[in-house]
């Protein structure tokens, strides 16, 4: 099962668990387009990840502490071609 505590309260609305999903399997599969038509789709009604406002309120609630502010900024870079 899924939870999104880091998607509830997020203003930019990224689905960051989904993010990090086509981030993880672009990792696995980088010469595969799928993960960027993916992210592509999922973000056409949702935030992309670099509408990051770096507010902070996802770490805040993240059972594992990740940096998801850093993760995103990886994730713009990878699927959207910004550094």
């Amino acid at each position: 099962m899924w939870y999104r505590y880091c998607c509830d309260g997020c203003p930019a609305k990224i689905k960051i668990p989904d993010v990090f999903n086509a981030v993880n399997t672009l990792r696995k599969f980088p010469d595969d387009m799928r993960p960027i038509l993916y992210y592509n789709g999922l973000t056409a009604e949702s935030g992309k990840a670099s509408s990051c406002l770096k507010c902070g309120q996802c770490e805040g609630v993240c059972p594992q502490h990740l940096p998801i502010i850093k993760y995103l900024e990886e994730a713009s870079e990878k699927l959207e071609g910004k550094n």
